[in-house]
């Protein structure tokens, strides 16, 4: 058990650690920096106010004098890779963003190259049976109504 004095320390070095790193949108680095910040600071502040950890290593030797010392071995730094986003699924030059729910009827294909329409949301998951489109423009310019795509009434 660690005295007060050892966990006001604790808590001032893992206030500096939060301080030093320099924080970015991946959570596992920013974890990684501020345990490798943490891990510095404690030691600097804990060496600096006598809680030396060679006090804590002859407490050891005088309670079990049969042991032995071994040099640590230091764990390799893990190494974090963002997960491959999924690609989206195409039919020639027609691409669908998102999940695609089956294969592309050609109705849609001949529609969005008459559009102009290069990517579309499949929403036939949630469309069949109701009056919303199967299918919506997924590169539509900023500003821009994207297309919406029906079946036709000889197809549905």
């Amino acid at each position: 058990m660690i005295s007060k004095d050892q966990s006001i320390v604790t808590q001032v070095a893992a206030k500096i650690a939060a301080e030093l790193i320099v924080k970015d949108t991946n959570t596992m680095h920013n974890i990684t920096e501020w345990l490798i910040a943490f891990d510095a600071v404690s030691e600097a502040l804990n060496n600096a106010h006598g809680f030396n950890s060679d006090h804590g290593v002859e407490m050891l030797q005088q309670t079990f004098p049969n042991s032995t010392m071994e040099e640590a071995v230091e764990a390799p730094k893990p190494t974090f890779t963002k997960a491959a986003a999924p690609q989206p699924m195409s039919s020639g030059t027609l691409v669908v963003a998102g999940k695609q729910h089956g294969d592309l009827p050609n109705w849609l294909v001949s529609a969005c190259k008459k559009a102009g329409v290069g990517r579309v949301w499949d929403n036939r998951d949630q469309a069949v049976g109701t009056k919303r489109p199967w299918f919506k423009q997924a590169d539509a310019v900023d500003g821009q109504e994207p297309a919406a795509f029906w079946p036709p009434k000889s197809a549905s």
